[in-house]
């Protein structure tokens, strides 16, 4: 199978069981699964790269840096589970928790993969499925915030293109950025101090600005109100989520004529509540990384090791943000 992408380029893949996994019926839905929320009203916090597009990123950087082909297969496989609307789900199905830790899609993942096509495909292949769904196995693909990892780099690099296009992070080329990476056996570092302190501006301008702004927690409030009215009117089920795409979900409520206006609220901004207001509260996981690198010295030693403010930073950053929205109804 030939697998082409804008940041890796082109892979000539000979291994059966990719082809076998991409093809299948549940990998197939990520395409209409979008990395961000639903906002109409603000195409700056709907980003256009989706699942299966990132799915495929994390298979091939992981190809790319000669990860075992478990891992490979781990990184192909990551984001099945994710439902419609990709993190809704975890202010729709989860709790305050899995909002700050945006921990839903991660805490079904493994019953979901057994219970789908994949599951019997992986043991088609002779490859172990519980050791493929098992991310201790994988330092490559998973780490734990500070560190970065296959599928924070991949994430990022394609976050960085949809920003270029509003005219931010100029300097930044994703397939040169690509490149800035080490391999170990402990999981990715950085070639040096330099593209550490690069592609970190990176990660965190992203997630400032998009990720996790207020703009991005209005919209997917508002889409979950609108999805717990549905629910329980019940033109939409819990099902629907894991087998229907984001514009499928969407074109349901239409036909069902629920009110989908605030949507397409163009300035959320203003409906920021102050102490006088009703509000909702909602959280938001903030994410912020610590990369090692290699420093002159032929050392692996971390950014926040050399850079005092970066440290100071990563020291006030708190695991989440809290945002109080105004009250609409």
């Amino acid at each position: 199978m030939i697998f082409i992408d804008r940041i890796y380029g082109v892979m000539d893949v000979k291994e059966t069981v990719f082809e076998k996994i991409v093809l299948s019926q549940t990998f197939q839905r990520l395409h209409g699964i979008y990395m961000g929320c639903w906002a109409p009203g603000n195409p700056f916090v709907t980003t256009p790269d989706t699942r299966y597009e990132h799915s495929i990123g994390v298979f091939m950087l992981l190809r790319k840096y000669n990860a075992s082909i478990p891992e490979q297969i781990a990184g192909l496989i990551h984001d099945v589970s994710h439902t419609a609307f990709s993190h809704l789900s975890d202010r729709l199905f989860g709790t305050a928790t899995s909002c700050k830790q945006a921990s839903y899609q991660d805490s079904i993942h493994k019953e979901f993969v057994k219970n789908s096509e994949i599951a019997s495909i992986i043991k088609s292949e002779n490859f172990d499925l519980d050791y493929i769904l098992d991310d201790t196995n994988f330092p490559l693909k998973e780490k734990k915030l500070p560190d970065i990892c296959a599928d924070r780099i991949d994430y990022s690099l394609r976050m960085l293109a949809h920003m270029k296009q509003y005219g931010m992070l100029l300097e930044y080329d994703e397939q040169r950025l690509s490149d800035s990476f080490i391999a170990t056996d402990s999981g990715f570092i950085m070639k040096n101090l330099h593209v550490a302190r690069q592609f970190t501006k990176l990660f965190n301008t992203e997630d400032e600005t998009v990720c996790s702004c207020f703009d991005n927690v209005f919209y997917e409030s508002a889409l979950k109100d609108i999805c717990i009215e549905a629910l329980n009117k019940n033109i939409l089920t819990k099902q629907d989520f894991f087998a229907l795409s984001d514009l499928e979900i969407i074109q349901k409520l239409s036909t069902a004529n629920i009110d989908l206006a605030i949507l397409y609220k163009k300035h959320p901004k203003k409906y920021t509540a102050t102490n006088h207001m009703a509000y909702k509260t909602e959280y938001k996981k903030l994410r912020r990384i610590d990369p090692a690198f290699i420093d002159a010295h032929n050392n692996i030693v971390r950014l926040s090791n050399v850079d005092k403010s970066y440290a100071q930073l990563l020291s006030n950053t708190p695991k989440y943000i809290e945002y109080k929205i105004k009250q609409i109804k």
